[in-house]
Formats: C-alpha cells, sequence, structure tokens
C-alpha cells in the first residue's frame, strides 16, 4: 500500500489559517477541527490526522508533505498510536515526511507514540525547510513494543532520521537506528531499564542565541516543580541543539508519562 498526504494553507479574508489545499489517499484522512481550542498558539489551525489501517505493514508506504504559507499557523496531531506491525523477514514500511515553512509561519507536530510489534521493521525519514521567522514544535515519542504482550526490544530495526535546513543550509539533525537483536538497547549507556523515548525540538528562526539560552533556563525552572529530575519512572534534560533551536529528551516507562511531559513543555513554549 503506498498513501500519500499533500496539505498546504493559506490565510483567509479574516486573517484566520485555513486548508487551501488538502489530497490524501486511503487509509490516511485530515480533518480541520475550527473550533478546536489548541494547546499553543491561540490562532493555530488545529487539524487531525487519521488513518482507518490497523497500523503500518510490510511493504506499506507513507508520503507526507506539508507547506505554510506565509503567516499561517497550524497544530497537526494524530488520531491514535502508530503501530508498524509484525511482517516477515527482508521486508519493511516506510514513511516520508516533507515540510516546508515560509516566512513568519508557525507549526506544531505532535504525533501519537510510535510502537514497533514483534518482528517489525521501520524505516522513516523527516526533511524541514525553514525561512525567516519561523517557529517549529517537533515532537515524537517512540516505544519499544507492547510490553504486556512481553514484546520488549523484539523488533527488528527502527531507522529513523529527521534532518532541518534554514534558508537551505544544515541546521540539525536526528539520527536513530536501532537493531535491538544485534545491538542490545536495555543495558548500561543505551535505554538501560526505560522503555520509551522521546524528543521534543523547537526551532525559532528569529530567536539569538543568547534568547534560546534564556528559554532553556525558563522551561527547566518551570519544569522541575512537576517533573523533578530525581526520580524512578522518567529521565529528562533540555539542551541548545543549535543557536536557534532547543531540545528536550526524556525516557520513560510508559508513553502517557512522556505525552504530558512534551505536551506541557509545547505549551510553555508556545
Amino acid at each position: 500500500m503506498h498513501s500519500r498526504l499533500h496539505l498546504t494553507t493559506r490565510l483567509n479574508q479574516s486573517g484566520q489559517t485555513s486548508l487551501a489545499s488538502c489530497f490524501y489517499t486511503p487509509p490516511l484522512k485530515v480533518l480541520s477541527l475550527p473550533a478546536m481550542v489548541t494547546p499553543v498558539w491561540s490562532q493555530a489551525l488545529p487539524a487531525i490526522q487519521m488513518s482507518s489501517s490497523p497500523g503500518l505493514l510490510a511493504g506499506d508506504r507513507i508520503d507526507i508533505d506539508i507547506e505554510l504559507a506565509e503567516q499561517t499557523q497550524l497544530y497537526l496531531f494524530t488520531q491514535a498510536f502508530t503501530r508498524v506491525q509484525s511482517m516477515p523477514a527482508a521486508t519493511e514500511a516506510q514513511q516520508h515526511t516533507s515540510i516546508r515553512m515560509q516566512k513568519h509561519s508557525r507549526l506544531c507536530y505532535m504525533p501519537h507514540p510510535l510502537v514497533l510489534h514483534r518482528d517489525a521493521a521501520l524505516t522513516q525519514t523527516m526533511q524541514i525547510s525553514l525561512t525567516d521567522n519561523c517557529q517549529l514544535i517537533l515532537g515524537e515519542i517512540i516505544a519499544c513494543g507492547r510490553v504486556l504482550n512481553h514484546e520488549r526490544w523484539d523488533f527488528r530495526y527502527l531507522s529513523s532520521r529527521i534532518n532541518i535546513d534554514y534558508r537551505q543550509q544544515p541546521l540539525l539533525s536526528d539520527n536513530i537506528y536501532w537493531q535491538p537483536h544485534q545491538q542490545p538497547l536495555d543495558v548500561l549507556g543505551q535505554m538501560e531499564k526505560y522503555t520509551h523515548h522521546a524528543c521534543l525540538y523547537y526551532v525559532n528562526t528569529a530567536a539569538s542565541k543568547g534568547e534560546i539560552q534564556q528559554l532553556i533556563n525558563t522551561i527547566y525552572t518551570a519544569l522541575q516543580p512537576d517533573w523533578p529530575l530525581e526520580n524512578n519512572q522518567y529521565l529528562w534534560g533540555i539542551t541548545q541543539a543549535a543557536d536557534c533551536a532547543l531540545c528536550v529528551r526524556a525516557l520513560g516507562l510508559n508513553a502517557e508519562m512522556l505525552q504530558q511531559i512534551l505536551g506541557q513543555t509545547a505549551r510553555y513554549l508556545s
């Protein structure tokens, strides 16, 4: 199955963001929710990315293409967890996303967690191109498998790469390649006892290095009361990923906990 999603935005006559075009093939679908209050920018258009499929199967490929026009704001999220189903050896599923943001645009993209079932194999890429005065909030959560089904670290591999560029110059890159049967991940220096990995990137191409450093301190102070560092359930940290970007990473024992951390961080960032 080869599924495609193409989405563009525009400003309507009242200055609000709306969908300029939206094309998709089954099982994908996008629904805008103009009446919903977003957890990020108040003027952002909320839209939900849905799928009627039980998950990604062997040979599946999903291509997602998103373009934000100048001064538009989009909050995009998914309907449910993305499940990569078991598949025969020498097969895989693929998901490729391309995002382009024009001047003064804002995007918050917070998909539900990715769950890798036993013998699953997935290759996914995300290419994001930014211009001046853009703001991007990008979140991702990956689960090691269905823990209650005794599928912890039982998938074949995950290859996930995120590339973000600004003015056609590389800004930052994040590359994950997990092959648990070849290189165990539940060991010291890797995931250890944790089963879920979360990452949130924030990029503001109008911000200076000093402003990002100040924002990091603000977020760290704001999260500490609710998410103290000394505990046995999760581990998180925040760092400057580039002059105009920061990164929050967290490890945990369940997806809901990490969703709360990323959601609270996104609200502070917006």
